[in-house]
């Protein structure tokens, strides 16, 4: 279950877009306890008298705590929410805050005050996607503002898979999520995109005479079976934990597949970790995670593979 949960703002509309689904889980479980962080920025004028530069950033401040302070008054679960203000970098702050806190899940926003500009490398929010070893629910701020979780509704859960250690990483943490709402509330989508193991002309011309379609109709149906036979027995292994899972092979662009499935099958949430197969480059810009929470509407719940 996710007991500590870390929301940073920035004093923006659009990142408490969060807020809802924050209530979401706070409001499930009577041991959540949500904090509200704050990151106010040093003043940068090196030719600042340091007395002036101390009440410019104390001013800063208690305005950060006066607004967060204000969110949290508003809240359900107010009496299980704190306030948290500190002097410095944002991502930085945020990821040491996290790590020294023992949180266990950061819920943020995909930009915050300055638009749209925080989905370019080195934003905040992309150093603390990037970099964060807590699980991190992404919310995109132009989606619409309801909660992944609804108590009269069975919530649907996209597990994304691609048959490897790392990517799996993600199912303890969907475990968690159904345990925190309920197995009978949850349906967990395990979901592999077939992709052809070897290119086709590797192994061109098979034994008979066929065609070249007929050939590559043959190895995708191959690798299909693959990822069904893989994604049966990680079904299984869930299943026994009580949850109700089921399976998907579509073939396709691996992202694209992905965000397609979930705007057509109505998925309340995407899970997956932040590296497969191809290893620790799943951590940069280009990759199927950063191209999913990209273009998807539905919350993204991000696990940072690590091997111990």
């Amino acid at each position: 279950m996710y007991s500590k949960i870390l929301v940073p703002l920035d004093g923006s509309d659009v990142a408490e877009c969060v807020l809802p689904h924050v209530e979401a889980i706070a409001t499930k479980n009577d041991a959540v306890q949500a904090t509200f962080l704050y990151v106010v920025s040093p003043l940068d004028m090196p030719m600042v008298d340091s007395e002036f530069k101390s009440r410019i950033e104390s001013q800063a401040t208690s305005a950060a705590e006066d607004y967060i302070n204000r969110v949290i008054g508003k809240l359900e679960y107010k009496e299980r929410a704190n306030c948290e203000v500190i002097l410095g970098k944002a991502a930085d702050s945020i990821l040491d805050y996290a790590q020294e806190n023992k949180m266990d899940l950061i819920v943020m926003a995909s930009h915050g005050l300055s638009g749209v500009g925080r989905w370019t490398r080195g934003s905040v929010t992309d150093k603390v996607l990037h970099e964060s070893t807590v699980p991190i629910l992404r919310i995109k701020a132009t989606a619409p503002r309801s909660p992944f979780y609804k108590a009269d509704e069975k919530m649907r859960v996209l597990v994304t898979l691609d048959g490897s250690e790392p990517a799996e990483a993600v199912l303890d943490h969907v475990q968690k999520l159904t345990g925190h709402f309920g197995t009978e509330s949850t349906e967990v989508v395990l979901l592999r995109v077939c992709e052809l193991f070897a290119e086709p002309h590797k192994h061109y011309p098979p034994p008979m005479p066929i065609s070249w379609e007929e050939y590559l109709k043959h190895e995708t149906e191959r690798a299909k079976e693959i990822c069904r036979t893989y994604l049966s027995e990680v079904e299984e292994r869930l299943k026994k934990e009580g949850l109700e899972v089921r399976s998907e092979v579509p073939v396709g662009n691996p992202a694209e597949t992905i965000v397609d499935y979930a705007d057509k099958n109505s998925v309340n949430l995407i899970a997956m970790s932040t590296h497969g197969r191809t290893g620790i480059s799943k951590l940069f810009l280009g990759s199927v995670a950063n191209k999913v929470m990209r273009t998807s509407l539905a919350p993204v719940l991000l696990v940072r593979y690590s091997r111990s």
